[in-house]
């Protein structure tokens, strides 16, 4: 009896013992060189990322993390971020080891990244379970982001290339080559004018309007979800073959086959060859 009111006792004393702990706190406000179109790489965490492009000559970076922690726990809360400034290019890092034990009341974590920089930069993010505004930066993009959102507006580069795994992108134009490799992942591009499309896409939904590149090359391969492919100027030769989906096609496509496996159209004004490949997937054929 007595083990026992002891350890209820210390348990007591140490939760009445608790307190609000703040720990992994960071914060950063600093320029930094760049190339007019060099390379911003940056690996993230966890974070609330801006991007901003403008007519500036330098990048600041602006890093604000605090961590609030209510309860009786034990643990680490490491944070630090690596920023390296070299050939013209930037690579900013964070890193963190986070760790903790016992009875947590409340974990609260705010953690926001916003760059501002050269609008002729290239930028390669690498990120995990974190959302991603990007605007009015003019090169290349490359995100590859584990479970987290893309928002692009007002980008105007050619050169887009997105790897997702349980996330989302929304763009409001685009233009040039599109590589897009996603798991459980929607995306959707308006007034686009794509020469190049290679998309593959595992259980998610694939929306785009764009015009026709007179000899442009789009490659779409779906196997669930839903493929909506609007023309916005162009046409050419759609080759869509099939599983258990279903395709339709506006009046204004003419229909060339309709068989078990395999639908084919034309629309006409371009010569641009448009490959569907959909296995459970749906797919619908516009023109706007």
């Amino acid at each position: 009896m007595k083990s026992i009111l002891t350890l209820a006792l210390a348990l007591s004393v140490g939760i009445c013992a608790a307190q609000t702990q703040k720990s992994g706190n960071y914060h950063l406000d600093q320029n930094y060189k760049v190339a007019a179109k060099g390379i911003i790489k940056l690996t993230s965490s966890d974070a609330k990322v801006f991007i901003t492009g403008s007519d500036r000559t330098d990048v600041n970076v602006k890093i604000d993390r605090e961590v609030e922690i209510k309860g009786f726990y034990s643990g680490t809360d490491e944070f630090s971020v690596d920023i390296d400034e070299s050939g013209g290019n930037l690579t900013i890092r964070d890193r963190q080891n986070t760790a903790h034990f016992g009875i947590v009341g409340t974990y609260n974590e705010r953690y926001t990244i916003k760059i501002q920089a050269p609008k002729g930069v290239s930028l390669v993010i690498n990120g995990d379970d974190g959302d991603y505004l990007i605007e009015s930066i003019d090169g290349m993009l490359d995100v590859d982001l584990d479970d987290g959102d893309l928002e692009i507006t007002n980008c105007n580069g050619d050169d887009f290339r997105f790897n997702l795994d349980d996330g989302d992108v929304k763009m409001d134009k685009a233009k040039g080559s599109l590589e897009f490799d996603g798991d459980d992942s929607n995306i959707d591009i308006r007034n686009a004018a794509f020469t190049k499309i290679n998309a593959n896409i595992d259980d998610g939904d694939f929306f785009v309007e764009t015009s026709l590149s007179d000899n442009g090359d789009y490659f779409i391969d779906a196997q669930d979800g839903k493929i909506m492919f609007t023309v916005i100027s162009g046409g050419g030769r759609f080759d869509v073959r099939h599983d258990d989906g279903s395709v339709r096609a506006d009046a204004t496509f003419s229909e060339v086959e309709d068989s078990e496996d395999r639908s084919r159209y034309t629309l006409a004004n371009g010569n641009a060859r448009i490959d569907i490949r959909a296995d459970d997937a749906n797919v619908r054929l516009a023109k706007r």
